[in-house]
């Protein structure tokens, strides 16, 4: 493991050497050529605390988790046991509920309220999401006009969006119990996340990642709970893990993307083992059947939704941030020295105005002017021009990869504070709590119940407050969790726990869909934040992996 501790330092120190420096390249090249040896010795810094830090996370493994990490289904929480952690954590999200009445009514909220109201659907949005916003906001609509009591809609909605959330949260705890973890370390768990300030926020908030961080955090332990044990115990259980998937699908088509790249994985897989005649092919051959219906169902009932709703297709763009991305960026940066056929090529694509509406950590701007028609009509054209300026200018395209990304591996990046700030009145922060004014409509009246409870989550969302303590902007950057992520995976890599790699890769998946998205935001890198414990406690336990895997050891 030293060498992969090495290994993880020296990764983690150059890419914040080259955060540093690509933060100087904006400020000019002399700027840049000066402040190289500031980067280098930067990255070194980061190099050793990185080193220094997972070493004692390693030795804190060895000292507070078992031996070996088993599933003891005879080893559970009492019912009362249970009750009581699911409802201290909702109650421990109450004044932030309480501060934001009735709920954080921001990101999509608004548009998606608008889709239902008019009837004018859109899949682009989770149409199941929609109708949950739509069919809370009739609710309260429909108790003030007859009877003239309840509060807003979106009450409603952020209490059921709580009681799922800490119900997932719950279940965590009590897999943890199963695992025989120790009772200091079942209280850290709880009270991270009943205490860190994302959950209560995200918690609140009429956004589709909350929903979907829940039904992924259920789907991965229902995998842990499967492949520590071996197998499937039974129909329920193989049910709940089916339904909590697909209920992962329907709130981000994300999830639909992980699932599909885990079946491509689990195919191979069961087919190596089945040359070999491991026993072990049967099961990835079951999880691989299940994953695949999962698609399929999930297919099925979206179309059901769009047939239902009359919902129009997603556009295309959505799906190409990071290409559009790579070439606004030689538009910008080599625009003198585009040929007037190669100009006419992407422009039929994006026009100029969209082109100079680039910014390096959003693809929005670009995005909005996207040629959809175009697009649908000749798709490989538009490939033809991207790959053609990624062979005359592949270090543009480099570039704005790395800016478009730089929130997911740059610690001290602040992309994800500001790159709303063209849109939304100057707006920036940490996270947004207010309702997004460049669409119409005035659906959800905020009426504060504990100002007090609203200033202290203010000083987090908007004036971004932990950053100015190094620890705590290392804790909130997205950029953190993401590391978390692909390290844990390592570790099980190099740890030989090849089994803990299937729940694990999905956040994996996960992971490259973020980076592939429009722009590196806490809501979307928040399913990290909720594995978080369960992927240190895989990666940490023990001391290695043997065989097939040491999981399997009863």
């Amino acid at each position: 493991m030293k060498k992969s501790i090495v290994f993880a330092g020296l990764l983690t120190g150059a890419c914040q050497a080259l955060g540093l420096a690509m933060e100087k390249l904006d400020a000019g090249k002399d700027v840049f050529v000066s402040s190289l040896p500031l980067c280098a010795a930067a990255g070194a810094i980061w190099a050793v605390c990185t080193a220094l830090f997972l070493t004692g996370a390693l030795a804190a493994g060895r000292r507070l988790l078992p031996e070996r990490l088993e599933y003891d289904p005879q080893r559970a929480l009492s019912k009362r046991r249970f009750a009581g952690i699911w409802a201290l954590l909702f109650a421990a999200w109450v004044p932030c509920w309480l501060a934001y009445f009735p709920a954080i009514y921001s990101y999509d909220g608004e548009p998606q309220l608008i889709q239902y109201t008019t009837g004018a659907f859109d899949n682009h949005h989770p149409i199941l999401h929609t109708l949950l916003m739509g069919g809370c906001y009739d609710l309260g609509r429909f108790l003030q006009e007859r009877w003239g009591i309840g509060p807003d809609g979106m009450a409603f909605y952020a209490a059921i969006q709580m009681l799922v959330l800490s119900f997932s949260f719950a279940c965590g705890i009590s897999f943890l119990y199963h695992c025989r973890l120790k009772r200091g370390l079942l209280i850290a768990a709880i009270c991270w996340f009943a205490l860190f300030p994302v959950h209560p926020l995200m918690a609140v908030t009429t956004t589709k990642d909350t929903l979907f961080a829940a039904f992924f955090l259920l789907a991965f332990l229902g995998a842990a709970r499967a492949v520590l044990r071996g197998g499937i115990a039974t129909f329920v259980e193989g049910a709940k893990l089916f339904f909590c998937a697909l209920g992962m699908m329907l709130f981000r088509k994300n999830g639909v993307y992980l699932t599909a790249g885990l079946c491509a994985v689990l195919l191979p897989v069961w087919a190596v083992l089945r040359l070999k005649k491991r026993s072990e092919s049967r099961f990835f051959f079951g999880l691989f059947l299940g994953s695949a219906l999962c698609v399929l169902t999930f297919f099925g009932c979206d179309a059901g939704l769009t047939a239902v709703t009359g919902a129009r297709q997603g556009e295309a763009a959505e799906a190409l941030s990071v290409p559009i991305q790579q070439l606004a960026r030689t538009f910008k940066s080599n625009q003198n020295g585009l040929q007037s056929e190669e100009l006419e090529a992407l422009c039929a694509y994006i026009p100029q105005k969209g082109l100079e509406n680039y910014r390096p950590a959003i693809s929005d701007g670009v995005k909005l002017y996207f040629n959809n028609g175009k697009f649908s009509e000749d798709p490989a054209g538009f490939f033809r021009i991207w790959l053609h300026l990624l062979k005359k200018y592949p270090g543009s395209y480099g570039t704005a990869f790395l800016y478009h990304t730089m929130g997911s591996w740059y610690l001290m990046d602040t992309s994800h504070c500001t790159v709303y700030r063209d849109w939304w009145r100057d707006r920036t922060g940490y996270f947004i709590t207010d309702a997004v004014p460049i669409f119409a409509g005035d659906f959800v009246k905020k009426t504060p119940l504990l100002p007090t409870a609203m200033q202290f989550y203010e000083k987090i969302a908007t004036d971004c407050v932990h950053q100015r303590f190094l620890p705590a902007r290392i804790l909130f950057s997205p950029a953190f969790f993401c590391f978390g992520t692909a390290f844990a995976c390592l570790a099980l890599l190099l740890r030989r726990r090849w089994r803990l790699l299937i729940p694990s890769l999905a956040a994996l998946l996960y992971l490259a869909t973020v980076v592939a998205g429009p722009c590196i935001l806490v809501r979307y890198v928040y399913p990290f934040m909720v594995l978080l414990p369960f992927l240190a406690v895989f990666a940490l336990w023990g001391r290695g992996g043997s065989g097939m895997d040491a999981a399997r050891q009863r």
